[in-house]
């Protein structure tokens, strides 16, 4: 038996553009005499389209891509991911009862499809007159419901028809006969969050749909996904292959992954889809790898490669999968815009390392001929910042223009404060005017500059800044895209030493403006800065904050009251320099530098940390879509509602505690 698994780029909303690359690819299996042709889950509609799949008219459209692939599948078998619509369930099943979705509308399944020879695979043991689950389909089990995964919202699974039915998972778990030259192979088919089984629990043991369909005769196992990337992604499904190995024990078989390429979207985060599809042997080794991530690949097997050794994984550093993350989340918005080339990008210069990046990421993605760079000056922007923006520009072969703003957002304050209102004058403050330059920088010359040029233009904030509010709502709060808005202070440091080393080969982003281990800035460097007021400085502990945001925002979140634990047990250095990568005694160097060590300290900047967090939640709301490159985003991976603040009883009760302190003194190694 000869396989084919078909890593492919799915553009959600595009079926007919998904629709041609799966022909393509079947024409191609079928030249290379493959038996069996595997695509990713939900590969026709995109696994991302939001309440697109409430919507019976969308999901039949789907529906009738199915045609087309059936007529595809004479000579070959067609395995693919697609929404089933079960208008037709009482019919089937031969009864007049109630089967609703979950949400009362009519019953759906992310399911995979099965055709073979212009007509659906039969089961093994199916021989009944009608069946609880459609010809040639095969609904998913295990619906996540967690980050930015939304599948128990829209669909039915597996275990719900098992439940409605009075029947059990397992005589549901059929693999179905793919003929290969007159024999019949059973094949088990399961849906991406199947095989993430080991936290889903039945009876004490785990929900395991691989083992339900190995048990049922199976002699191999497909795997359709669209499993997001992450760092480590690889390696964490090797380990859970191992874990279905060891549930199975020996009666595991040759187990096939396959998994979509490019990005997909929710509204407010870009996700990024990095394939890794892989096959493994019966021991639940890794013995045949896609070659690139993010690429569409055609990976062919056949039975007698299937005993071959495992292979080893080529790693990359943190920074450069992000990099790769954040060029294939910019590469996105084409399709977003429904167009087959990429847009050009007005992106606003300050001369600081946030745009500095974004600039450079631009031009890697796009090309230097669809970026548009901006300088906006004031009085209040030094000529280091100005010269910084024009030299990046140079160096990256940008168009560069600098639009003085002093001028318009004189007249703006000229103008609001002459005015009485309620028989008073009130003058703008020092940061009021400063916003008021921000909002012209954004309102007026960006997004101005980005319609006359028929452009889009970025949001240049950080994870740090995103989470403090520490930006301007319709200045630089806006944007059609948000790159670096899941990176902190540390991780944009980190990016600009590798662009310039790794990628461009020379000094592109000034070298003056990134720090020293400490984040400590020389006096002919730029310290960062918004360059709104007179001598102004950004009000974070760059390191130290951002540890604190990790550890806040981390896929397991510590709360302040966490934090303030750790301070008096004397831990908290080694959780700073676990969540930035260091040893431990960077952390304590860290607590040092900023004077948190002091207790007093520490217990102040946490609560206006905590405290200023919270209060930004309604700059976030309206935020744009932020490119995914951690283990937990603001958009939909973090959802936020508007709050007040309120420290917890407990918190009230450390403070006590930490304020008795004299200092910090820190327990292992520091």
């Amino acid at each position: 038996m000869k396989i084919a698994l078909a890593q492919m780029e799915v553009v959600s909303g595009r079926p007919k553009k998904n629709l041609e690359t799966m022909l393509r690819m079947i024409e191609e299996a079928k030249e290379q005499h493959v038996n069996l042709i595997a695509f990713p889950e939900l590969c026709i509609s995109g696994y991302l389209v939001g309440d697109k799949w409430t919507e019976d008219a969308f999901c039949d459209s789907m529906f009738e891509f199915n045609d087309d692939i059936r007529n595809a599948s004479e000579g070959i078998a067609v395995a693919y991911g697609n929404v089933f619509i079960d208008h037709m369930i009482n019919q089937r099943v031969g009864d007049t009862k109630f089967h609703p979705n979950k949400d009362g509308r009519t019953r759906k399944y992310n399911a995979v499809y099965i055709f073979q020879n212009g007509k659906p695979a039969a089961r093994v043991g199916e021989n009944h007159p009608t069946s609880l689950l459609p010809p040639g389909v095969q609904p998913k089990t295990l619906l996540p419901n967690y980050r930015f995964f939304d599948d128990e919202r829209y669909f039915f699974s597996l275990e719900d028809i098992a439940k409605d039915f009075g029947t059990t998972m397992e005589a549901l778990a059929q693999p179905y006969l793919i003929d290969v030259q007159g024999m019949k192979v059973p094949v088990g088919f399961e849906v991406c969050e199947d095989l993430w089984c080991e936290d889903y629990r039945r009876n004490g043991e785990s929900q395991n749909m691989t083992k339900m369909l190995i048990d049922n005769g199976a002699r191999h196992i497909i795997s359709i996904s669209a499993s997001p990337w992450t760092y480590g992604k690889n390696d964490a499904r090797d380990r859970r292959i191992k874990f279905l190995k060891q549930d199975s024990k020996d009666k595991f078989v040759p187990f096939f992954y396959v998994n979509c390429a490019g990005a997909q979207n929710n509204g407010k985060n870009i996700v990024t889809f990095d394939g890794g599809s892989t096959i493994y042997n019966a021991d639940g080794e890794p013995i045949v790898l896609s070659k690139e991530p993010y690429q569409e690949e055609l990976i062919l097997v056949d039975d007698a490669e299937l005993t071959k050794p495992a292979v080893g994984r080529i790693s990359k550093s943190l920074i450069a999968e992000k990099y790769e993350a954040i060029i294939t989340g910019i590469r996105h918005l084409k399709n977003i815009q429904g167009s087959d080339h990429q847009p050009k990008y007005v992106i606003g210069l300050s001369g600081g390392v946030d745009s500095s990046v974004v600039a450079a990421l631009l031009v890697q993605a796009v090309g230097a001929e669809k970026v548009l760079g901006v300088n906006m000056p004031t009085k209040f922007n030094s000529d280091k910042t100005r010269q910084a923006a024009a030299s990046l520009a140079q160096q990256l072969g940008i168009t560069y223009l600098e639009i003085p703003i002093g001028d318009m957002a004189a007249l703006h304050e000229q103008a609001l404060e002459g005015y009485n209102v309620a028989g008073a004058k009130k003058q703008l403050t020092a940061s009021q005017k400063g916003n008021i330059a921000a909002k012209i920088r954004g309102t007026s010359i960006l997004s101005n500059l980005a319609a006359q040029y028929g452009a889009l233009f970025t949001n240049n904030g950080n994870k740090l800044e995103v989470a403090l509010g520490y930006a301007t709502l319709y200045g630089d709060v806006n944007g059609a895209l948000a790159p670096i808005a899941d990176l902190t202070k540390p991780e944009i440091f980190e990016l600009a030493t590798f662009l310039n080393t790794e990628i461009y080969g020379r000094e592109v982003i000034p070298d003056i403006l990134i720090p020293d281990a400490l984040f400590r800035f020389g006096k002919d460097q730029i310290i960062p800065s918004a360059e709104l007021e007179e001598n102004q400085i950004d009000p974070m502990k760059f390191g130290y904050h951002d540890a604190l945001l990790a550890m806040m925002t981390d896929y397991k979140k510590k709360s302040a009251g966490d934090l303030m634990n750790s301070f008096l047990q004397g831990t908290l250095h080694c959780d700073i320099a676990q969540s930035l990568g260091k040893e431990a005694a960077y952390g304590y160097e860290l607590m040092k530098r900023w004077n948190v060590d002091e207790p007093k300290t520490f217990f102040d900047d946490l609560e206006w940390f905590a405290r200023t967090i919270n209060g930004a939640v309604f700059k976030r709301v309206q935020a744009p879509p932020i490119i995914i490159t951690g283990k937990s985003a603001y958009g939909y991976d973090i959802r936020e509602s508007l709050l007040p603040f309120e420290p917890t009883r407990e918190e009230g009760r450390l403070r006590e505690k930490i304020m008795g302190m004299e200092r910090y003194l820190p327990r292992g190694d520091a």
